[in-house]
């Protein structure tokens, strides 16, 4: 089973009716250059199979006013690995991480960032640390919800249609995407009528259309069953880098209140540095 704690999934958000409330190079992020501007994609950032059991299982013991032990998290998950193994005639310990991914639900991660002119992007602490931090957390501008996801973009030619030839000379690009909260409730009521049908987006590919190239408006519909899922060593291809790309969907600087009280010049501890280290200001325009 993974060794990973499953809230670090709590803020990563989905298609399905939890998902309707929110309505670098590695580190090149998607952004388009006209309007007009067409691409073919597919969402690729999946969670495993045990995460998205354990995810399932806190909603419908939070709905009858529980909260799920250690105990009753770890059956949750290994009895989802363990019909996964059985699905695929292997043991849980024979499971790869590819293996685990559920492929039937996209996912996207969902933060709270503020932006303020000296101090770039940061994520928000606000609420996290107790009154007397949020009183210097008030002191930038009011922080704006984001979603991030990673993106397969298949090459195509102008007018977005698929260059098949393209594909056998791996001409493809994965790049993660970050957006803000009307977007996200696009993809949402997108997925939402696909699903009355029997489908999902995470079946689909989709068009993106640039309607403003200022503030990356960009037009989300999806155009047919997922290409890079028809074939087996293509799936296994695009999965296997897809993976190492799922660390670093966060693109924003990480700061403790303490850090954030030295850079606004209030006091604190000496010789303090940002967290990631990196200042991404000039590649992440405002949504």
């Amino acid at each position: 089973m993974a060794d990973y704690d499953y809230g670090d999934f709590e803020d990563d958000v989905g298609l399905d009716a939890e998902g309707k409330q929110h309505f670098k190079a590695r580190d090149e992020w998607l952004k388009m250059t006209a309007k007009g501007q067409v691409y073919r994609a597919a969402f690729l950032y999946f969670h495993p199979f045990d995460a998205n059991a354990v995810a399932a299982a806190r909603v419908a013991a939070k709905k009858e006013g529980k909260t799920l032990s250690k105990e009753e998290i770890v059956a949750v998950a290994r009895k989802s690995l363990e019909a996964r193994a059985q699905a695929l005639s292997k043991t849980v310990d024979q499971l790869t991480d590819i293996d685990k991914l559920d492929l039937s639900s996209v996912h996207f991660k969902k933060m709270q960032a503020h932006y303020s002119e000296g101090v770039g992007f940061v994520l928000s602490r606000l609420g996290k640390d107790g009154v007397d931090a949020d009183s210097i957390w008030k002191r930038l501008p009011e922080p704006k919800l984001y979603f991030t996801t990673l993106l397969l973009l298949y090459p195509t030619d102008r007018e977005g249609n698929l260059d098949k030839e393209g594909i056998k000379r791996q001409e493809w690009r994965l790049i993660p995407w970050r957006f803000g909260k009307q977007v996200y409730e696009d993809i949402w009521k997108q997925n939402e009528g696909l699903r009355e049908n029997g489908f999902s987006l995470a079946g689909q590919d989709i068009k993106l259309e640039c309607k403003d190239i200022q503030f990356q408006k960009i037009a989300v519909s999806f155009v047919g069953p997922a290409i890079w899922q028809k074939s087996e060593s293509f799936k296994q291809q695009i999965l296997s880098q897809a993976i190492s790309f799922y660390p670093k969907l966060v693109p924003f600087r990480e700061m403790t209140t303490d850090q954030l009280r030295a850079k606004l010049g209030l006091g604190g501890p000496a010789g303090v540095q940002d967290v990631s280290g990196g200042d991404y200001t000039e590649l992440l325009d405002q949504v």
